[in-house]
């Protein structure tokens, strides 16, 4: 009888292992998010000598996801429906950044963001899951979304701000925190990782009482630089859509040096963080295995298409922009 060596069968089941184990981790190693574009301020394209610009996206988002193994398409504003509806069927996942436009109808921003919301949770209803993202803005708009379209904002006095999260009761049943490595959760709860850049908020009580609990669940809270307490972090109750009130984003790509955006914590505690974030988001995006119909029209789609700015004169460290 041949005797197999021993080191063989070793190195031919741990290859087997690794193989099994990557095709129940994820069966889509190729994602692609959307970030949701927003028209430039006036002072954002001061420093252009074209400013004949209608939309811009940060390039931290871009590096963000990129980070965790995922590619970018921007999602322009002020398009027909075919176009949301196409991008919804194509892609693996959103995100809706912060800015400061409106989160209603009346922007562009608020208009994509409403058909997508609506296109991305008609989708989940039917068994093809995908992940939704909203920071800061885009949190913002989440609550107003999930309310049936009633602003329940109210003033808050939480920028340039970094702050631990006030973890709630049954964090650890969430997707977020039952998926998030237990040194990062450690550091959410005692250290300052969170940044803030925000004058709107949700308390606590306002997301309870105006039944905004019922679709989603209040996973984490912060307070603001008077004590108010406000919505920090939540997850739909059944959808993969989340919602951060903080950046995870700039933690690892934006140095801006203006007084105003001295808080962004940048050691490695902040770093990790926000790459399990990250790592988290474009996780659920593999779940799907939605792609464009052609090569050709992923090519064409994606943000290598376009290149950053160095936008030094602004709060942003790089920024793609688009007609």
């Amino acid at each position: 009888m041949m005797v197999v060596p021993r080191v063989v069968i070793s190195a031919a089941l741990l290859l087997a292992a690794l193989l099994v184990t990557d095709a129940q981790y994820s069966y889509n190693l190729r994602p692609i998010i959307g970030v949701l574009s927003q028209a430039p301020s006036d002072s954002l394209l001061s420093g252009l000598v074209d400013k004949n610009y209608t939309g811009f996206i940060a390039a931290s988002y871009v590096k963000y996801l990129e980070s965790a193994g995922a590619r970018v398409v921007p999602v322009l504003t002020h398009q027909d429906d075919a176009y949301y509806e196409n991008l919804v069927h194509s892609l693996n996942g959103f995100l809706f950044p912060g800015g400061g436009v409106s989160i209603t109808n009346t922007s562009g921003y608020g208009a994509a963001g409403q058909k997508i919301y609506d296109l991305v949770k008609e989708l989940n209803s039917k068994g093809i899951y995908v992940p939704l993202w909203g920071t800061c803005l885009g949190f913002e708009m989440l609550t107003y979304l999930g309310a049936n379209y009633v602003n329940l904002l109210t003033a808050c006095n939480a920028n340039n701000k970094a702050d631990p999260l006030n973890l709630q009761d049954g964090y650890l049943d969430s997707r977020i925190f039952s998926q998030l490595p237990e040194d990062s959760v450690n550091s959410l709860r005692t250290l300052n990782v969170t940044v803030n850049f925000h004058h709107h908020c949700i308390t606590p009580e306002v997301f309870k009482s105006s039944g905004l609990s019922d679709e989603f669940k209040l996973l984490a809270t912060s307070w603001d630089s008077d004590g108010r307490e406000y919505v920090a972090l939540m997850e739909h109750q059944d959808l993969p859509i989340y919602g951060s009130q903080f950046h995870p984003e700039k933690n690892q790509f934006e140095w801006s040096t203006s007084k105003t955006h001295t808080a962004i914590p940048h050691y490695l505690k902040s770093l990790e963080v926000s790459q399990s974030l990250a790592n988290f988001f474009v996780e659920q995006a593999r779940q799907n295995n939605q792609s464009f119909t052609t090569e050709k029209e992923e090519e064409v789609a994606l943000i290598y298409n376009y290149h950053p700015f160095y936008t030094v004169w602004s709060t942003y460290t790089q920024v793609y922009f688009f007609r």
